[in-house]
């Protein structure tokens, strides 16, 4: 009797906790449903933001937001920026580059510099920020550095993140203008799908942080 008054009660408390796990396991589907379905949408944005870019009018200073170095070297995708850069400015479109990048020995900021005097720009025409981290950072303190604080800027960096360093430059209040890399090294579908869902997660965060 005792056997199967224990086996009742173990059955019972069994379906209780099952009972109480279901509402929760729903809801949790809800979530990674919604959460899916925002970063589809953040992603469709990205995508569509990239494709929509035009090459650059002529502006004051072109910001050229840092990337992976590797050393005295820049990395594929940072050497593109730098090229592009160098580029605006060898073609009268803009009159100054202002380099950013804190990380990696020598900053970022200072690979670029080197990479572009190799190239012919003169040191007088750059100007360097060494203390950023992420790319708001890059935004906010190079900001700082521009001679007037109403000169346009065209921000240098890769179609797929324009659209987030975009929506950073205007909080910080920088006069911008994207200044999508034509010849990107994110090629290929993985490379680019991955790219893609990585800036749309960045997106939501950065929009969800602002608001707190």
């Amino acid at each position: 009797m005792e056997n199967s008054t224990d086996a009742a009660r173990s059955g019972s408390w069994s379906r209780s906790s099952a009972n109480r796990r279901g509402p929760w396991r729903r809801r949790l589907a809800v979530l990674a449903l919604l959460l899916g379905a925002v970063l589809a949408y953040q992603a469709w944005r990205t995508v569509s933001y990239a494709e929509s870019l035009m090459p650059p009018p002529s502006a004051d200073i072109a910001i050229v937001l840092g990337a992976r170095s590797a050393g005295p070297e820049p990395l594929p995708v940072f050497r593109e920026r730098i090229e592009y850069a160098t580029r605006l400015y060898s073609e009268g479109k803009v009159r100054k580059i202002l380099f950013t990048g804190a990380p990696g020995d020598p900053p970022q900021a200072l690979v670029a510099r080197d990479y572009a005097l190799a190239r012919g720009v003169p040191e007088d025409a750059m100007l360097l920020e060494t203390r950023s981290r992420i790319t708001i950072e890059n935004l906010r303190y190079a900001k700082e550095l521009l001679p007037n604080p109403d000169e346009s800027v065209l921000i240098v960096s890769d179609p797929l993140h324009l659209r987030r360093a975009m929506r950073m430059a205007q909080d910080v209040g920088l006069n911008a203008i994207p200044a999508a890399v034509p010849q990107t090294r994110v090629r290929g579908f993985w490379s680019r799908t991955k790219m893609t869902l990585r800036e749309s997660a960045a997106y939501v965060k950065y929009w969800i942080l602002r608001r707190l």
